[in-house]
Order: C-alpha cells, then structure tokens, then sequence
C-alpha cells in the first residue's frame, strides 16, 4: 500500500505529452517506491538491511535497469523521429542515469549498509528531476511545433 509521501510523488510527474511515455514514468516510479519503501524501513528503523531486502532490492534494480532501457530507447528513436533539437543532450543524460543505475545496483549487490541513504536520496530525486525538467522540454517543444 502506498504512503501519502509516495502518493505525492506520482502527482508530481508532469505530463510529457505522450501517453505511452507518461505510463512509462510512473511504472518507473512504482518500482522507485518499491525501493524506497525497502530503504525507508530499514532508515527508519536506523538498521541494516536483511538478506531478503537486499535480496528483493537487487531484483528491483534488475527490473528498473532494464525497463529504463527500452523506455529510454523508445524515448529516443520518438525524439529522433520527430526531430527534437537537444536529442544528444538527452542522450547523455539518459548515458548518466544509466551508469549511475549501475553503480547503485553494485552497491546492492555488495549489501552496502553504507549507501542506503544515498541510494534511497538519488533514487527519489533522479526520476522527478529528469521526467519534470528534461523530459518537460521536449514536451514543450512538441506543444509549441503544433503552434
């Protein structure tokens, strides 16, 4: 069940203008709060996190890595297609989340009770912050073509 807090968190995605990429960011975002809410409890409960956390954690970061791929592929040939000007930049950014998606998962994979605060921060600010700023210029630009 979710919280309020991540309940807010959905309401905070704006609408990119594309139905199939919008349904895209919030399954992203559920698998985001699947996370969180794994991190939550172990912060709140100022512990570490058991075998079987780390366990459903690392399957979550499978399922994000990949599912963030084939969005961002998707995202891409649509923005290439259509030819959005500041594709590459979006490329390189997408480059960034990526690696940075990996070297979390490493953490995972290493059980690092060290980083769970900081893989719970970068995992809640780094969908919100692309879909809202990155991704909203696109939308913006397609909204203005249509003019």
């Amino acid at each position: 069940m979710r919280s309020e807090f991540h309940t807010k968190l959905h309401s905070k995605l704006v609408d990119v203008g594309e139905p199939a990429f919008n349904m895209a960011h919030e399954k992203l975002l559920d698998m985001v709060i699947s996370a969180d809410v794994i991190l939550g409890n172990a912060v709140a409960g100022n512990r570490s996190l058991a075998t079987e956390e780390w366990n459903n954690l690392s399957n979550i970061f499978d399922e994000l890595i990949a599912y963030a791929k084939i969005h961002f592929f998707e995202e891409m040939e649509h923005l290439r297609a259509h030819g959005y000007p500041e594709v590459e930049q979006h490329q390189v950014d997408h480059d960034a989340i990526v690696e940075e998606l990996n070297h979390f998962q490493r953490k995972v994979m290493e059980n690092d009770d060290a980083n769970i605060n900081d893989i719970r921060k970068w995992l809640l600010a780094w969908l919100l912050n692309h879909v809202n700023y990155k991704d909203f210029s696109y939308a913006q630009y397609f909204a203005d073509k249509k003019k």
